[in-house]
């Protein structure tokens, strides 16, 4: 298992090296996107090697979307939901907007197991659907 640098608040990352972690981020990370009636983002990068790939990990309340670039997967993937909406939501990231296409929310639960897998395995995760948008 590796770790992850999770960047959410300040300059500083969070460093998660459990799964029990990354389900107890995304709790807080959850309950802060329910209280202020707001999308939030974050991004992470493995602790190993921060250049390699970034992995973006979104709450909105009960669903999410998820980012993934580099690695074996050039370009920027986003999480494919079932949703047939089209047009951009807006996340927060730091108080700066991360726009990402409406159509790419998952439910919470799903957004928790790719978090997980990120961790354990390094590698874009294969619980969700992926679609390739730019």
């Amino acid at each position: 298992m590796t770790g992850a640098r999770v960047y959410f608040e300040g300059d500083d990352p969070l460093i998660l090296r459990t799964a029990d972690e990354v389900t107890a981020f995304l709790d807080v990370v959850q309950a802060g996107s329910r209280e202020h009636e707001l999308p939030l983002f974050t991004q992470w990068y493995l602790d190993a090697d921060p250049g390699a790939v970034e992995f973006g990990v979104g709450v909105n309340g009960d669903r999410g979307a998820l980012t993934f670039s580099g690695g074996n997967w050039p370009g920027l993937w986003f999480s494919q939901g079932t949703s047939s909406t089209e047009g951009l939501l807006s996340y927060d990231y730091m108080g700066h907007e991360r726009p990402v296409p409406a159509s790419s929310e998952v439910p919470f639960d799903d957004v928790g197991r790719a978090a997980v897998e990120f961790l354990t395995t390094g590698a874009r995760p294969t619980c969700v659907k992926w679609v390739e948008l730019g």
